[in-house]
């Protein structure tokens, strides 16, 4: 087996806190441990290599030939593994992620992201479209737009814009249908994507009822975009 796969990291790290330091003590309170933790990773190191790596003398210590050459070594590689998760911490906190619809992304968001990144052009933008609630717990995402009144606990809500909504519909769905008088008449025509909500919402004129609405499923296409293409193609009426 290689050496590279029996060496003991935290070892090294104690041997580098040990070598910098020059104290036992001092490294163990520098790492957060007892000085017999130290002493015992220190030994295990050793016996690892094979080499004695500190001369141990009453209240002194001092590094062997051995220890001498491994210890610049140590420092210069602890060094580079620090820097290279500094730079990927700076590159992952200069990174917004936005979450939001493919409507909103395409039809509002993705013409005015632009001017934000001229103002902060060292924080780059990914856009992740989909339809799916924002689970900041598991998912890699800094901001979610989302329509609704909010209210979810430990997230902190800004109000975008308020939004006005209807029902959309070629005027070639209308021929040879009875006249719409009432919100309720929209009914008898081909629904899309019936299960929105906002097609409760509208029909009750905004009012809060624990009645249900009950028609037919119609077609769901899952994105606001292709509803209002099929509705001006007049194959049916989206909210």
């Amino acid at each position: 087996m290689k050496l590279s796969r029996q060496l003991p990291l935290n070892a090294l790290r104690v041997f580098d806190a040990v070598a910098r330091l020059m104290s036992f003590t001092r490294a163990g309170e520098d790492l957060g441990m007892t000085q017999t933790a130290v002493s015992y990773q220190v030994k295990l190191l050793e016996e690892t290599l094979g080499v004695r790596l500190f001369l141990r003398r009453p209240r002194q210590i001092a590094l062997t030939e051995a220890g001498a050459r491994l210890a610049p070594k140590t420092a210069e590689a602890f060094g580079l593994l620090g820097e290279a998760l500094a730079n990927f911490k700076s590159a992952a906190e200069e990174t917004l992620a936005i979450s939001t619809t493919p409507t909103f992304a395409a039809h509002w968001l993705a013409a005015r992201i632009g001017r934000f990144q001229l103002a902060a052009p060292h924080i780059a933008v990914r856009m992740i479209a989909n339809v799916d609630i924002a689970d900041f717990a598991r998912d890699s995402v800094d901001v979610a737009i989302r329509y609704g009144t909010g209210g979810q606990p430990r997230l902190a809500f800004h109000e975008l814009m308020r939004i006005d909504y209807t029902p959309l519909l070629s005027p070639r769905l209308l021929e040879g249908a009875a006249p719409l008088k009432a919100p309720r008449d929209l009914l008898r025509l081909r629904l899309i994507d019936p299960d929105d909500p906002w097609w409760r919402h509208w029909v009750r004129g905004g009012r809060r009822s624990r009645r249900r609405l009950l028609w037919p499923a119609r077609a769901r296409f899952g994105s606001q975009t292709f509803e209002a293409s099929a509705a001006i193609a007049g194959h049916g009426s989206p909210s």
